[in-house]
């Protein structure tokens, strides 16, 4: 199975190709939260009830021995994010996580290049969602913030 990124966090379109362990405690809660209707429905489902709803897909990591699957309640753009390049949306997570990053920062939390982390910074600003503030190119206090609106 070939993954982009984190070869734990398989994508969206890869998770229906694929067989994954199952965890009942997951499949309850999204029952009870309505994105599911059945035990062992299954993680595809999950994902399409929440791009159904509009929201941010779930983060879902699976290890040897445990699936954990983060449900957002985050609304999403579904056209804004077409227009993203592929990572900018985990660049964007980790900035609303932090509320304000350095760009040395997003590498480190990401695991990518910088020159591929300051493409996507530079993306996630030209679409108004981040702002840069620093006193000049070379601000060793510089940081990324997200544009509230």
């Amino acid at each position: 199975m070939a993954l982009r990124g984190d070869p734990k966090k398989p994508t969206p379109r890869l998770i229906g190709k694929t067989r994954d362990a199952g965890d009942p405690r997951i499949a309850r809660v999204c029952a009870d939260l309505r994105f599911g209707q059945e035990l062992g429905e299954g993680i595809r489902r999950i994902f399409d009830e929440m791009n159904l709803a509009g929201l941010a897909d779930p983060d879902y990591t699976q290890t040897s021995g445990s699936v954990r699957l983060t449900l957002s309640f985050q609304a999403v753009d579904r056209e804004l994010e077409q227009r993203l390049p592929e990572g900018a949306r985990d660049i964007l997570r980790v900035i609303r996580d932090a509320e304000r990053v350095s760009t040395g920062d997003v590498v480190a939390a990401t695991g990518e290049s910088r020159p591929i982390v300051l493409r996507h910074l530079r993306a996630l600003r030209d679409e108004g969602l981040i702002d840069w503030v620093g006193q000049s190119p070379r601000d060793p206090r510089a940081y990324w913030k997200r544009r509230i609106e």
